[in-house]
């Protein structure tokens, strides 16, 4: 399982550096209480947190406090204009992505839709 997350995080970071934004996975092993994303990344004024999870399953939870984790990152960089906490659910051939923008337990199901297209985020926020 732990490598299944491993590998949706290398290529979420893949897929981000060929939009242009420069992206990091940020490597933790372990929960923690330090407000950490699985990968951030930047482009322009724009700052990106994502918690990353990958499934079989028909739906991945997010909890609130994975959540929280990535508010708190994205307080700490002021710089910026504009601040995306963003859920990433990768099933077998998709993935789905939620823009939250509030603290809360979300689900993200294989059949629904992504509410924001990386491709296109400057115009979806």
């Amino acid at each position: 399982m732990r490598r299944k997350g491993y590998n949706a995080e290398r290529s979420l970071v893949r897929k981000l550096r060929s939009l242009g934004f420069k992206a990091v996975r940020i490597p933790s092993s372990a929960p923690s209480s330090e407000p950490l994303p699985d990968v951030f990344a930047t482009l322009n004024d724009c700052i990106l947190a994502v918690e990353v999870k990958a499934s079989n399953e028909d739906r991945i939870y997010f909890s609130s406090s994975q959540v929280r984790k990535l508010f708190e990152f994205l307080d700490m960089f002021t710089p910026y204009r504009r601040k995306v906490a963003l859920l990433a659910g990768k099933f077998p051939y998709k993935w789905v992505f939620k823009l939250v923008e509030e603290v809360g337990d979300y689900v993200v199901h294989r059949n629904e839709e992504s509410n924001i297209h990386l491709e296109h985020i400057f115009r979806e926020i």
